[in-house]
């Protein structure tokens, strides 16, 4: 349609142009072949009015997006010669080979650099996951509570770990959550789902280096439950795991797409935990104490390499370990 649209308009040229030849310089021209002329440039425009109302988009607008498509093509064209030449190929040279030699070579750079500098290449990824980690759950802990501000969440001292306070989440010596408790926790469970993703592996997986600079990957997600005081150390320590298997089924039954997401070894991120009277986080001689101690922690254990040769220089390298994990070199 836009070619005959086209040639209809380079009709009209070649007729203009002609009946410019037939006028002399200071000479007249006759009626009849104005007449003639006026008539054939009407009837090739109502033509022309006819192809653009069955969809024919604007002439100029297709003749600039055409440039601009030449030079897109153009400009790539050049880039591709000039990263070929960089990298020394010639046209019958694999690209992605050549890449994953340059890679191969990076990572046996760094290994150098960290035997000629001394550094802890494993304590330097450590840290900086740590920090990525503090970073989330500070992102997380905003997000809850602009979400939801009854929620009383909070961070753990050693930055690992979001911390919910009872707040009538159990009654004493109860296992399942009171109303308002499932439906906080509901809500937790669907914030978690929205990050959660950039930072680990599975069907929901959205690993990107925008939100994961320091490749931090979750190896487990532990819902954890927590007991008061009151009772037997040990009949406290089956409540609190039971109290955080509760809480697993709500927020499951809320988003199972949480199943999805899973570590380095393909094992989903969600556990279970128990941990009785043993860390309290208020004290029961304060009103209130015993409650805020009835509550949920959820606690985001990073991915911690063995030794050197695990430790990932970037996203990609991920695909290498993984490999290593599966094939059972390293436990």
């Amino acid at each position: 349609m836009t070619d005959m649209t086209v040639s209809f308009l380079f009709i009209v040229m070649i007729l203009l142009a002609f009946f410019a030849t037939q006028i002399s310089p200071g000479g007249s021209v006759p009626k009849e072949l104005l007449d003639q002329r006026d008539a054939q440039i009407a009837e090739l425009l109502e033509e022309l009015e006819i192809y653009r109302s069955n969809g024919t988009t604007d002439i100029a607008l297709l003749i600039r997006e055409n440039s601009r498509l030449e030079r897109r093509v153009q400009d790539n064209e050049a880039r591709l010669v000039a990263i070929r030449g960089e990298l020394e190929l010639d046209d019958s040279a694999n690209v992605i080979s050549k890449i994953a030699q340059l890679r191969d070579e990076l990572q046996r750079l760094h290994a150098l650099l960290a035997d000629s500098t001394g550094e802890n290449v494993i304590e330097r990824y450590n840290t900086l996951v740590s920090i990525q980690r503090a970073e989330l759950l500070q992102a997380l802990q905003s997000r809850i509570t602009a979400a939801d501000p009854s929620i009383e969440v909070g961070i753990s001292g050693a930055q690992d770990a979001l911390q919910f306070k009872g707040d009538g989440l159990f009654a004493s010596r109860s296992v399942t959550p009171s109303r308002q408790g499932s439906e906080k926790m509901r809500l937790i469970a669907g914030i978690l789902q929205d990050v959660v993703g950039c930072y680990s592996f599975g069907e929901q997986s959205q690993l990107d280096e925008a939100c994961n600079e320091h490749v931090a990957i979750i190896d487990a997600l532990q819902i954890e439950g927590h007991a008061d005081s009151d009772g037997f150390d040990v009949t406290n320590m089956d409540l609190s795991a039971r109290r955080g298997a509760a809480i697993y089924g709500e927020m499951l039954s809320q988003n199972p797409d949480l199943l999805a997401f899973a570590n380095l070894r393909g094992q989903p991120l969600l556990s279970v935990a128990g941990y009785g009277e043993g860390r309290p986080i208020a004290d029961e001689e304060v009103l209130g104490g015993k409650d805020a101690n009835r509550r949920i922690d959820i606690r985001f254990i990073m991915f911690s390499p063995a030794d050197e040769e695990m430790v990932p220089s970037d996203l990609d390298d991920i695909i290498r370990i993984r490999e290593l994990l599966a094939n059972g070199e390293r436990k």
